[in-house]
């Protein structure tokens, strides 16, 4: 579909069939009811094939709060799952912030993801900003919002082959 989203789609036909169905109403001829079928389940039809294929920027979607979870839970197997074998600085910087920061919340307040799968590999970027509370070593809690931006590709499985995090902007300076 042109769009990862069928709820438009399926409002459509079934606001098509509503009409088709006034019509069989009004009219009396059945193949008007046929029609009003006919609309309705094609829209039904759509929203389930919609509802059973993930596409990949709705897999990242899922894998990077995993992984969001994965750091607030320290569990660093989890993440060197996710990371490319060859990119040592991303590794130290996973294992950094979790042995260093000790997270006790990371939550990803917003996320977009744009997906090249005419790349080989396929590639995709995930700009987000992300929620982090812990407790830094020495230190009391503490809890500040950072923009994060996330370059992956697709081998097997998506891996993480880039990470850039800074502070995030004011929103008064955008």
């Amino acid at each position: 579909m042109p769009y990862e989203d069928s709820l438009p789609l399926l409002v459509a036909c079934l606001v098509v069939a509503a009409v088709f169905a006034w019509l069989w109403r009004n009219v009396g001829q059945p193949v008007w009811m046929w029609l009003a079928v006919a609309a309705a389940c094609s829209g039904f039809g759509v929203a389930a094939i919609d509802y059973r294929t993930v596409t990949e920027r709705e897999y990242l979607e899922i894998l990077l709060p995993e992984l969001a979870y994965a750091v607030q839970q320290k569990d660093l197997q989890t993440l060197f799952e996710a990371i490319a074998p060859e990119v040592r600085p991303v590794r130290e910087q996973a294992e950094r912030a979790v042995k260093h920061l000790k997270p006790t919340s990371v939550v990803i307040t917003k996320l977009e993801i744009t997906v090249d799968e005419t790349a080989e590999p396929p590639a995709a970027t995930a700009e987000m900003f992300v929620r982090v509370s812990g407790m830094m070593v020495g230190h009391e809690e503490t809890m500040g919002i950072v923009a994060a931006t996330v370059s992956l590709e697709k081998r097997d499985r998506w891996l993480v082959t880039d990470c850039a995090v800074k502070p995030a902007e004011p929103l008064g300076s955008r």
